[in-house]
């Protein structure tokens, strides 16, 4: 596997760049990729300590659970060429062509983790078109404001200090967003509309077992229309763990009655049906994952949306756009930086 991760530490020193991209999920990286490649000196901030958003990976002990995004399709051009790149350098490969039966589509997995995709992509971003820094974390933005020529991005107290960009695109969920909008007044007749975009919450059961618990090939379930568990994965006949792990996904009207509720009364409350999976095998220890933006009830149906163009193209994309899949987020990427390159033009 080529690249590695490109993080950096928060710098007190402020930058002025040729765009700059808050949240480097897997949009935030296409759309910085995009840009660097013609030439544009891109900085890429998030809140969180490596890339990744929903590319989301976590070890427990000698286990490795993904508990976001557990597999990808593929439909458009953009996203196959960019995935053959993937499978050549060994980054993903096929999982599976359906959990019940075989519909011909492939499922991809990440070899390391659904998280390893955004540290490669975060690596080649760097190595290959960049001088660092390139990828500030830790750095929570907190307003967009705009200036006389440019955008200015301010942050929580302490995280980093303000950065001036020509343009500027954001990608964390559309709530989050609206926030950032309004903290910095910015005047855009798109606010009510984007206000009324909502997300489903997703509570994620991680359990590590003593021995497999004897899932059904490929080592998932997937059902829509169950009522308690939507997926659940052992993440060892996955092939990205080493030992047996199971990331179980919540129905989302059970995520709803379990989000208020501590960890423990969660627990009691899946306790038996989360039995039923396990085929007897120990548990080891379990983990309560919350998603507050787990995905939108109602994406827009473009691709991104560009809310502002003085002092400079100011655009939203992510998962409120497109889809709320793991092609949507890079499809909504690479059009936010399109858009951006559209208006300098």
């Amino acid at each position: 596997m080529s690249g590695g991760p490109a993080t950096s530490s928060p710098q007190s020193e402020s930058q002025h760049v040729d765009c700059l991209i808050v949240g480097a999920g897997l949009a935030g990286l296409t759309a910085a990729r995009r840009l660097a490649s013609t030439g544009s000196r891109v900085l890429l901030v998030d809140k969180a300590k490596s890339p990744g958003g929903r590319l989301a990976t976590r070890r427990i002990g000698a286990a490795r659970l993904d508990h976001g995004a557990q597999f990808f399709t593929v439909r458009s051009a953009d996203f196959a060429a960019e995935v053959e790149t993937w499978v050549e350098d060994g980054v993903v490969d096929v999982w599976a062509h359906g959990f019940s039966d075989d519909d011909g589509h492939p499922r991809y997995r990440a070899v390391e983790g659904m998280s390893s995709i955004a540290k490669y992509l975060a690596g080649r971003l760097q190595s290959e078109l960049l001088r660092p820094p390139v990828h500030a974390s830790r750095a929570e933005a907190n307003a967009v404001m705009a200036g006389a020529d440019t955008w200015s991005v301010t942050y929580a107290a302490g995280s980093r200090e303000p950065d001036d960009a020509v343009a500027v695109i954001l990608t964390p969920p559309v709530p989050q967003c609206v926030e950032l909008l309004r903290s910095g007044v910015v005047a855009t007749p798109h606010l009510d509309d984007l206000e009324k975009i909502d997300y489903h919450k997703v509570v994620a059961i991680l359990v590590t077992l003593d021995r497999s618990p004897g899932l059904p090939e490929p080592g998932a379930i997937q059902q829509a229309d169950d009522p308690t568990f939507t997926f659940v994965a052992d993440n060892q006949a996955k092939g990205v763990s080493d030992a047996p792990a199971v990331t179980f996904h919540c129905a989302l009207e059970l995520s709803r009655q379990l989000w208020p509720l501590d960890d423990g009364n969660v627990l009691a409350h899946i306790h038996t049906d989360m039995r039923r999976y396990l085929g007897g095998a120990a548990v080891s220890e379990v983990q309560v994952k919350r998603w507050r933006y787990a995905g939108p009830v109602e994406p827009r149906p473009e691709p991104c949306l560009v809310v502002a163009e003085s002092p400079g193209p100011l655009v939203i994309a992510g998962d409120g756009f497109a889809g709320a899949k793991v092609e949507g987020a890079f499809l909504s990427g690479l059009a936010a930086a399109e858009a951006v390159l559209n208006n300098r033009r």
